[in-house]
């Protein structure tokens, strides 16, 4: 849920190494592909090599007009040399503001691509490892235009990776849905399959191999990589799956209410009649209609996540709930992981016309234990089961004991805070995480898991309590510092990132994830919890947040009851409206 880091990722911070013009000759690298000719660039690395950039590479025709609310078409093949110096369009975002997004233009015409590539051959005849990293944003914001090229290159394109990202359609444009075979829905997912096949039909011609293909993505990104791992229509595409902070068995990534919000925006931009009739309809609107129409419908009233329009099982794409085509699904390795505090964003960041946090900036420093248990009770009321006193009383009494009465004996504001913090980690990141490894693991994939326990101080400064929030691995990572926060990095920050690149890099090459030279350890059924700890002395752990999963998946009633509470703590503000 980057997204909702948004009010902080307003623009780039290039990390701390030393960062070169790109060269601009007159005539940059020309790669043929099926589809055509792509002139790209030349960045020069701090190791002296040089990596091929190209940017906005269409991978789908447009999805306007007649194509919006329907499963991306292959691009067409271009005459003559096409330039891919500049960055393509963003998709449209849920939000007015330019959170998080990057430079370029806000289009509906938006699925493009960028590919980083070393410039000198591979010594392996079969070509560079290939990663494929998907941006989160809760499904409704966000842009691969906020990753830029000098970090890209200088941490994967100078270990021998061809780097990938992508834009995919957001919110009601890629989400809308009318629960029938008219508009299942989906479209973002179907983007990225997009996607995944336009780079097995070309990424040879740029060096990398496409039977090595790594899937990663944070947040909603990392939702997304594990959707395509698990879908009949994606999941040979893929040969491994890295996920930070996200899942399909995320509650983001399971939107029950998505058909009912689509026809209350059909309804508020003039569409009514059948599926048919109001999906045709829609197809006339102009994308800023259909923004205006979100905004009608009342995004802000989702006090939790800001979300909509975001996945669903629509028997298709999602022929069946994730924990059942995890069954059936390739038996690729899989590394997956939290942050030690996800849930940092949920309780400070205010961001009016997505949602509202329930820790205002008032109640820092005077929150009780009375606001925390009646904010428990009326969010489990208003999630829909009023008439269920069996679940009251065995599920959120468990909830409101574990996190408030026993987890914070003393009732002082900044522990409550940080009990808070603790159950949002738990509940919407770490539980859905952790099922779907231990999932994976009894259906037979290498799986490996890990919790990254470091944080820069100055990234949580301006709160009471202090942790690695959500998207801790982004400045590392792809130098998305947040503005007003940035650093330089020390001794401590940039151990962190070694061993963070050199896992991702390991996994993308071998399918086995090494940390700066120490063995990872892989899940099995005889070792559930064991994980590698990424902080300034990574090493292999046990018992991955042990008392909070031994809470949920032991003493709270069974699976059924966490995924409605989960899914009435998320939701329960953002239901329908009568």
């Amino acid at each position: 849920m980057w997204l909702l880091f948004a009010v902080f990722f307003l623009t780039f911070s290039l990390g701390s190494f030393r960062v070169t013009e790109p060269i601009f000759g007159a005539v940059g690298p020309i790669i043929r592909t099926s589809y055509g000719k792509l002139e790209g660039f030349q960045y020069i690395m701090t190791n002296g090599e040089r990596a091929n950039v190209f940017l906005g590479l269409p991978y789908a025709e447009p999805p306007v007009g007649q194509l919006r609310f329907e499963k991306p078409v292959p691009v067409a093949k271009w005459k003559g040399v096409r330039q891919a110096k500049k960055l393509g369009n963003i998709c449209f975002q849920q939000s007015y503001r330019r959170l998080m997004v990057g430079p370029g233009e806000i289009s509906e015409d938006c699925l493009y691509m960028n590919i980083h590539a070393p410039a000198k051959r591979s010594p392996n005849p079969e070509g560079y490892p290939v990663l494929l990293f998907i941006h989160g944003g809760g499904f409704v914001s966000g842009s691969a235009n906020y990753f830029n090229y000098q970090n890209i290159s200088e941490n994967f394109v100078s270990q021998g990776i061809v780097f990938v990202t992508i834009n995919y359609r957001l919110s009601a444009y890629g989400f809308f849905s009318t629960g029938d075979e008219v508009a299942r829905g989906n479209y973002g997912y179907w983007d990225q399959t997009r996607a995944l096949k336009f780079i097995h039909d070309i990424i040879a011609d740029f060096g990398g191999n496409p039977n090595l293909v790594t899937v990663s993505g944070e947040s909603a990104g990392a939702a997304s990589t594990s959707a395509l791992s698990l879908s009949p229509h994606s999941n040979w595409l893929l040969h491994r799956a890295i996920t930070f902070s996200g899942s399909q068995y995320s509650n983001f990534a399971n939107y029950s209410q998505v058909v009912t919000a689509s026809l209350q925006l059909a309804t508020a931009v003039g569409c009514s009649g059948s599926s048919q009739q109001m999906k045709s309809c829609m197809k006339l609107k102009t994308a800023d209609e259909i923004r205006n129409g979100i905004f009608k419908i009342g995004p802000g009233r989702d006090e939790f996540m800001g979300i909509m329009f975001n996945p669903t099982i629509d028997g298709e794409f999602l022929p069946a709930p994730a924990d059942q085509l995890v069954k059936t699904a390739p038996k690729i390795p899989y590394m997956a992981g939290v942050t030690d505090a996800e849930g940092g964003f949920s309780a400070y960041f205010d961001l009016p016309e997505m949602f509202t946090p329930f820790l205002m900036p008032h109640m820092w420093s005077n929150l009780t234990a009375a606001q925390f248990k009646n904010y428990l009770w009326n969010k489990f009321i208003t999630g829909g089961y009023e008439n269920d006193i069996s679940l009251k009383s065995s599920v959120i009494w468990k909830v409101i004991k574990f996190y408030i009465t026993e987890g914070a004996p003393n009732q002082t504001p900044k522990e409550l805070i940080a009990r808070y913090i603790d159950l949002c980690t738990d509940l919407f990141f770490a539980l859905p995480v952790y099922q779907e490894v231990q999932d994976k693991v009894a259906a037979g994939m290498p799986s490996y898991m890990f919790l990254e326990e470091y944080h820069n101080p100055i990234m949580s400064a301006p709160f009471p309590v202090r942790g690695a929030f959500h998207g801790n691995e982004m400045p590392y990572l792809l130098g998305a510092f947040f503005p007003n926060l940035d650093f330089t990095f020390d001794d401590n920050d940039k151990k962190f990132q070694r061993d963070l690149i050199s896992a991702m890099v390991s996994f993308a090459q071998t399918g086995t994830p090494v940390v700066s030279g120490k063995r990872w350890d892989p899940v099995t059924k005889e070792h559930p919890n064991r994980y590698m700890s990424f902080d300034t002395n990574s090493q292999m752990k046990d018992g991955f947040l042990k008392e909070s999963m031994d809470f949920w998946l032991k003493d709270v009633m069974g699976g059924a009851d966490i995924d409605m509470l989960r899914e009435t703590i998320a939701a329960g503000a953002r239901r329908p409206q009568k």
